[in-house]
This record gives C-alpha cells, sequence and structure tokens, in this order.
C-alpha cells in the first residue's frame, strides 16, 4: 500500500528539484498547507484499523503520524477540498495558480500510481479534475475583475 508520506515526500522532492528560490519558498508553503489539510480531514477517511495504527505512531512520533497511517489515495480525496477552501490558496494569485498545477500533476501521479497496484481511482481523479477546471475558470475570472479597476 501506499502511504500519503511516500508519496508527498517523492512529489514535492521532484517539485523541489532546481526550483528557484521564490518557487521553493511557495512549493513549501503549499506542501505544509497540503499537509495541514490533510491532518484535519484525513481522519474522516481512514479505516478502524487505522485510526488504531494512527493512536499508535502518535505516541512513538506524533509529528508527521497521519502522513505515514494514511493511504496515497486520502491525498486524492483530499484534493479538491484543498483547491476549493479559500484558506488553503495562498497568500496570491501565483500561489494559487501554483496550488492548481499542483493539484493536478499530484492527482495524476497518485491515479497512475494506484492503478499500477490494480486500485481504480478513476472517478476520485475524475473529481480532482473538475476541480482543477473550475479552480482555473474562477482564477481567470478573479484576474479579469482586477483588471477593470
Amino acid at each position: 500500500m501506499l502511504r500519503a508520506e511516500e508519496v508527498l515526500l517523492r512529489f514535492f522532492g521532484e517539485q523541489l528539484a532546481g526550483a528557484s528560490q521564490q518557487r521553493a519558498n511557495r512549493l513549501r508553503s503549499a506542501q505544509a498547507d497540503l499537509l495541514t489539510c490533510l491532518e484535519e480531514l484525513a481522519p474522516l477517511l481512514l479505516t478502524d484499523q487505522e485510526r488504531a495504527l494512527l493512536a499508535l505512531e502518535r505516541q512513538f512520533e506524533p509529528d508527521g503520524a497521519l502522513a505515514r497511517v494514511a493511504n496515497a489515495d486520502a491525498v486524492l480525496l483530499l484534493l479538491p477540498v484543498f483547491l476549493d477552501e479559500p484558506r488553503w490558496h495562498g497568500t496570491d494569485l501565483e500561489d494559487r495558480r501554483l496550488r492548481i498545477r499542483l493539484a493536478s500533476s499530484l492527482a495524476e501521479e497518485i491515479f497512475r500510481a494506484s492503478a499500477q497496484r490494480g486500485v481504480d481511482l478513476g472517478r476520485a481523479a475524475g473529481v480532482v479534475e473538475a476541480q482543477v477546471r473550475h479552480e482555473i475558470w474562477m482564477l481567470r475570472q478573479e484576474r479579469e475583475a482586477t483588471r477593470g479597476w
């Protein structure tokens, strides 16, 4: 089973490789917000067995316990909320644009990894893609509205 921590570390590690200082700062901020979103919402997606494992993990090493326990599929299921909720949008339009792109790429990566394991997450990936399209549309609307001022 692919864990959230493994996927997120690899994904953001690849994104950070060779990134400019400004982009690296934006990426780290996006990663921190995504992990916070995961911490807040993923417990709703955990099985009873995973909740029990989470309680044990937190006894030994509380930091990052949820990401070590949660399945990577939980990240895919949380991405639409991450994109939709304004508190996860970042500090400016560039942050928001970056987070939309990251969510799309991360969803594709999780979907591919799950498909290789024989797990069909097509519907969840479709929901993420629909949310990405919606957020792009919203971003364009905001940009056009600010041009008029």
